[in-house]
């Protein structure tokens, strides 16, 4: 495959709409990516973070009205990157430690994330 790839990486999928998040897993698949989790909660992507390493996540800012933050700090304290999607400018709902990450608007286009996470993952 040319262009961008995610071969050999484990990817964590923190989104709480099923259909956006199959969507990302179907992409991920695609290029080469395995799926650790989807976790569509705080509690489920910290339970998934404890049960299997990942090397990079794709974070959904807004939770059903719950912030991502403590799943973007437990990323950051353990090194590992990690990007946020947002459905409608919900960066408020972050700390402003966390509003400069790189943030993706729904829906992404699949090239331009793979192409970060790819850049994120490169050290």
């Amino acid at each position: 495959m040319t262009g961008p790839s995610l071969d050999g990486m484990r990817i964590l999928i923190v989104e709480d709409n099923f259909v956006v998040a199959d969507s990302l897993r179907f992409v991920i698949n695609g290029y080469g990516g395995t799926v650790a989790a989807i976790a569509p909660t705080v509690e489920k992507a910290l339970t998934a973070l404890a049960a299997a390493p990942i090397d990079i996540a794709v974070l959904d800012i807004n939770l059903a009205g719950v912030s991502v933050a403590p799943v973007a700090e437990h990323l950051q304290a353990k090194g590992i990157p990690f990007v946020f999607l947002t459905g409608y400018g919900d960066a408020e709902l972050l700390p402003a430690a966390l509003r400069d990450l790189p943030r993706f608007d729904k829906p992404v286009n699949a090239e331009q994330l793979v192409q970060a996470l790819q850049r994120l993952t490169v050290r």
